[in-house]
Formats: structure tokens, C-alpha cells, sequence
């Protein structure tokens, strides 16, 4: 019934769209009867501002009818409450807008509803928790948090949302010793489709609060999140470029490290190859370890790989390490990921290197082209930080067939317009050959990180059948009418 229910109104609001584009600035209206001056329109200074602080070129290209710029959990009520009195009025919500597709956090001809003025931090008397709210940038919150020598496990660069990333899971510089991003919440204040304001944590919702780990937009929109801290002072990491012609010793000692049954939880790698085609290809390495100690023998066997081009490790902040990634990856640039996931072994990432190698032919006419995969584990020391607080919804095990998950991103960046059709037949192509590989080889798992899926991608069926059931149900009790479904199309649905 709920299925039929969302196709009628999907039918209806499709029909209603075709029929007369006016009636979406009759949406604005409506929102706009109730928050006035916080709804904006083309040409106007708060329009533009909004629009053009989104990562991706292809989401900055999107124009709504008016963009909403609420400035708490009251207002997003309110326009919650004046959307879903005309079925087909259609929207999209944004945080960080850190997002690579067009129309995941805009709508074309829509109402976009931008959360970056929900941006509070506050640290409780005790400093055990921290309230952050979504359009909030995880920069902004490690620069606040680290006068206590405090930390939350959130995103590496620091231009990122903090809404977006935790309800889609989250990998951190800490993740062997904090979890996913998400398994660091222990609340949300979220606002359903009916408008009501409710909190859900491990007690009270808790069926809604599980879901939200990992489940992204699907059930309402979230206006604040109470994260645990953690202890964290100076640390050592950064990036150290090789030629390619280290490929095989990278290799051997990435699948050695990710294994190692006796995992040292402040110990992370992430190993990439990189393409540009003025500088030629080359392998980055990201190592962290989340105390003071330079080069520490964990890590050695990949600082030991020589030749190098260039190492910028050194003890810092995390601050300053966000910093850095995000200056890797400015904003209004053309950008497209995917993701996909495998059982590690030494054979097979000689086969991802092999065939991402053979892309960077595919792409080198490419203005202004950046074309990496990055890989970086997934196993056990990860995974079991989920239970302290209630499980998450990623359907991941707490064991692995051969130690750990690798979980490749392809990450991809280019200058102009006329380039996106080769690149997204090269990235399609490349994603294939991935899959294929590792479907030959046995070794191929379901999982896909949401936060980098690509359009046609299906991160929520990636969770796997119970997870999908599971999250379908929490979606018919709090979003009975497919408001999240139909209305917001942007993103990752249920029923893909």
C-alpha cells in the first residue's frame, strides 16, 4: 500500500510539474508566509551566496525557485508544514552541499532549503559531548574543539557538512578508534514530514535513531546532532607522493597493515593513485597516527618506500590536517565519485591498480583533470565500535573472510563542461571493470559508502535485505505519506 501510495503521488507530482512551473514559486509563497525574509530568490544576494558555495559545479548549476535559509529546528517545521500542503510542491535540502551530483542537495526549479545558518557548537559542563549543528563544517568544529584537546570523529577535509557525512556513515582520520562518524551520535533532533520536533537516541525513537547511522535524508531532517568526544591532542600524519614505479612494495605493505590481526586502533592508511595529466601518474599514501610519535613503527613499512617525491608529514592538528584536504579539493570545479567495496588481497589490488591505470588513457585530453581511486580498510577494529551505541544501519560484519574491506572511491575533478560526458563514460567504465574484477575473484562486497555512491549506484540496497527492510519500515512509520520519498528526490532512496 505504501509503494502504491508513493507512486500515485509521484505520477501526480510529475503530472502537476510538466503542467505549470509556476505553481513552485507559489511553493516559495507558501514558506515564505511563514519565514518572510528568510526565503530568497534569483539575482537576490543571499540566492546568489547560497548557490555558489556548493563543491560540485553540476549542483551549482541547479536553480531552485528560492532558496530557504532557516535558522532553527522551528522554522525548518514551518516549511516542512507549508510544503506538504500542496503535494506537488518538490525540494531539497543542503547542508555542507558537499555532494558531486546535481540535484542531491538542489532542485531545479524547486525549493531548496539550505541548513548552513544551523551552525551552533557547544561542548557540555562535563566536555563529554558536543552539540553540532548540520550546516555546520567539520573545520569550523575541529578548530572549536581542540582548545580542550577535544575531537570528534568527523570528516578529513574540513570544508565538508557535518548533516550530510554523519547520516551516511562517515570515515574519519580515527576511525580504527572511534567507529564511523555516525556511531559517535548519541542524539538527534530531528523534524518529520508531519513537522513535529523530536528526539531520538538509543532510547526514545530508537528505531529512527538507528536508522538515521547510515540511512541518510530518508526520514525527516535532522537540526541538530550530540556527538561523544574524544581525547586528542597533536598528532602525526600527512602525505607522502611516490612514483609509480613503487607500485608493488606500496601494495605489499597496504595489504599487510589492513590484515595485521593485531590491529593498532591509532594507526590509519589510505593509498591512493593519482592522474593528472600535466604532472603524470603517481601513488599518495595518508598515513595518521593519533598520538605524538614521528614515523611510528606501524607505519614504517610504507614511510620506508623510496623513492620519494615529496613527504609533508609532521606533528600538527587536525585542524590544519582538514585544512589541507580540503585545499586538495576546492569548491566549483566539475567533481563526480563512486565507491565500491572488496575482500583485500595483494592480487587484487594489483588488479585496481591495473585497471585504474589503464583509465588515465580514457581521461588525458581532460582540461584541468584530477583522477584517483583511494583505498582504505574496513575491518573489525572499525565495525565493533558500533554496538556502544545501539548499532548503526551499514550492514557491515564484524568479521572478515580475509582481515578487512577495502573500500575504493574514485574521486574525480575537471574544469569545463564540455569534458562531463567523457569522464562520466570513463568513471562508468572504470567502475565496472572494478566490479568485474572482483566478482571474478570472489572477493566482491555489497557495500557501498553513501557519501561517494554515484548517480545509478544503490548504497541502501548495499546495506543488504534486512538493513533495506528494516530502514522501509522505520520510513512508513515516521513518513507515512513519502514526503522524504517523493517531495525531496534528491539523494539515496528506499525504494530504488
Amino acid at each position: 500500500m505504501f509503494i502504491n501510495l508513493i507512486t500515485l503521488i509521484l505520477a501526480l507530482s510529475d503530472l502537476a510539474f510538466s503542467a505549470d512551473q509556476n505553481q513552485y514559486y507559489n511553493c516559495c509563497s507558501l514558506v515564505a508566509s511563514v519565514l518572510g525574509s528568510k526565503v530568497s530568490y534569483p539575482d537576490s544576494a543571499a540566492y546568489n551566496q547560497s548557490l555558489n558555495s556548493y563543491w560540485s559545479q553540476q549542483e551549482e548549476q541547479v536553480t531552485p525557485c528560492c532558496i530557504v535559509s532557516p535558522t532553527s529546528a522551528q522554522d525548518i517545521s514551518a516549511a516542512i508544514k507549508a510544503l506538504t500542503k500542496n503535494l506537488s510542491c518538490k525540494f531539497a535540502v543542503r547542508s555542507g552541499g558537499h555532494t558531486a551530483q546535481a540535484g542531491s542537495a538542489n532542485i531545479e526549479n524547486g525549493v531548496t532549503i539550505d541548513l548552513s545558518a544551523l551552525n551552533e557548537i557547544t561542548l557540555s559542563a562535563n566536555k563529554i559531548l558536543a552539540t553540532v549543528g548540520p550546516g555546520q563544517r567539520w573545520g569550523n568544529v575541529y578548530t572549536y574543539l581542540q582548545t580542550y584537546n577535544l575531537s570528534i570523529a568527523g570528516g578529513r577535509a574540513g570544508g565538508v557538512g557535518v548533516g550530510g557525512l554523519t547520516i551516511g556513515g562517515g570515515i574519519s582520520y580515527f576511525a580504527p578508534r572511534q567507529g564511523f562518524t555516525c556511531d559517535n551520535v548519541l542524539s538527534y533532533q530531528v523534524v518529520l514530514a508531519d513537522g513535529s520536533i523530536i528526539e531520538a537516541t538509543s532510547t526514545s525513537y530508537s528505531d529512527l535513531y538507528r536508522a538515521l547511522k547510515g540511512g541518510s535524508s530518508n526520514f525527516g531532517i535532522v537540526t541538530q546532532y550530540t556527538f561523544q568526544t574524544f581525547s586528542l591532542g597533536l598528532f602525526w600524519g600527512g602525505n607522502i607522493i611516490y612514483p609509480l614505479s613503487t607500485v608493488d612494495a606500496q601494495l605489499q605493505a597496504f595489504s599487510n597493515f589492513i590484515s595485521n590481526p593485531n590491529y593498532d586502533e591509532n594507526a590509519a592508511v589510505m593509498q591512493s593513485f593519482g592522474f593528472a595529466p600535466a604532472q603524470g601518474s603517481f601513488i599518495v599514501n595518508q598515513p595518521v597516527y593519533s598520538l605524538p610519535v614521528v614515523n611510528p613503527p606501524v607505519l614504517q613499512p610504507f614511510t620506508s618506500i623510496q623513492p620519494q617525491i615529496l613527504s609533508s608529514t609532521a606533528i600538527s592538528n587536525i585542524s590544519s590536517f582538514s585544512t589541507v584536504d580540503e585545499n586538495d579539493s576546492p569548491i566549483s570545479d566539475y567533481q563526480l565519485t563512486f565507491a565500491t567495496s572488496f575482500d583485500q588481497s595483494v592480487e587484487l589490488l594489483h588488479q585496481v591498480f591495473n585497471i585504474w591505470n589503464a583509465s588515465c588513457a580514457n581521461v588525458s585530453s581532460v582540461t584541468g583533470l584530477q583522477w584517483s581511486i583511494s583505498m582504505q580498510p574496513i575491518n573489525a577494529a572499525i565495525v565493533s565500535h558500533a554496538a556502544a551505541t545501539g548499532g548503526n544501519s551499514l550492514g557491515l560484519p564484524t568479521s572478515f573472510r580475509t582481515g578487512s574491506l577495502v573500500l575504493a572511491i574514485l574521486s574525480a575533478t575537471w574544469s569545463e563542461g564540455k569534458d562531463t560526458a567523457l569522464v562520466e563514460s570513463a568513471a562508468d567504465n572504470l567502475l565496472d571493470n572494478l566490479v568485474q574484477a572482483s566478482e571474478e575473484g570472489g572477493s566482491f562486497n555489497r557495500y557501498i559508502d553513501l557519501n561517494h555512491a554515484n548517480t545509478g549506484q544503490d548504497p541502501i540496497s548495499g546495506y543488504g535485505p534486512v538493513i533495506k527492510a528494516q530502514l522501509q519500515a522505520v520510513g512508513r512509520r515516521y513518513d507515512p505519506f513519502g514526503v522524504f520519498q517523493v517531495a525531496m528526490p534528491g539523494g539515496f532512496k528506499l525504494y530504488d
